[in-house]
């Protein structure tokens, strides 16, 4: 049987947010465990004067060498955990097939890895500069550009909302604007980001880049 090859664009934002793969965890535990239980055993406390850093070592192994790989291994089987969880939330969402209960069940992160994937496709990367966790610097070539999703989940997007990003993005240097909704955007708010060359990401772009990331292997472009 011919090995996958290609991983979809929703693989990416659903599976592989995580740095560190489960099994390391096992592995440091192992690791972690022979090294502390080789110290806790060879090192010896001291009664003499001026021992109190071979006893203090020593302490640390024999509690060590117990609790940091407990710890690890519980980090270990969480993290498994969340990755069986979520393949069989991915494998739920496609199944389900359409864009509009994909984009309703994902979380902020989820959204946040989303677009940030698609910008990526579009050649925008990601460099310092913003402050806040709801914002994204962004820059392709000499284009730099701010990502706002702060109102991603509010039902209706303002003018002031629109107004206060490009603020942000004045402040922070940016020489673009991009606002992620997925709620309702009146005409005047449309008007407005159009006056002040704002590009807005709503519903429908979500949709379609679900739409493709479910259905493809493909960039998001």
């Amino acid at each position: 049987m011919p090995r996958r090859q290609t991983v979809s664009p929703l693989e990416q934002v659903l599976l592989t947010r995580h740095v560190v793969p489960w099994w390391l965890y096992f592995l440091l535990a192992i690791i972690t465990w022979l090294a502390l239980h080789y110290i806790a055993q060879s090192v010896r406390p001291f009664s003499q004067r001026g021992s109190e850093m071979v006893t203090l070592l020593h302490s640390f192994a024999l509690v060590g060498q117990v609790l940091v790989p407990l710890a690890l291994l519980c980090t270990g089987v969480a993290e498994l955990f969340n990755r069986l969880s979520r393949r069989r939330r991915l494998d739920r969402l496609q199944h389900e097939g359409t864009s509009e209960c994909l984009l309703e069940q994902l979380s902020w992160q989820e959204m946040y890895d989303l677009v940030e994937l698609a910008l990526h496709g579009e050649g925008y990367r990601s460099v310092s500069g913003a402050a806040k966790d709801t914002e994204l610097m962004l820059q392709r070539g000499e284009l730099r550009a701010l990502l706002v999703t702060e109102y991603w989940r509010r039902p209706t997007l303002k003018t002031a909302m629109l107004q206060h990003a490009l603020e942000r993005a004045q402040a922070l240097d940016a020489e673009a604007t991009i606002v992620v909704c997925n709620g309702r955007i009146n005409n005047d708010t449309r008007a407005f980001a159009r006056r002040n060359a704002i590009r807005l990401i709503d519903r429908g772009h979500m949709q379609q880049w679900l739409q493709r990331a479910a259905k493809q292997g493909g960039a998001l472009s």
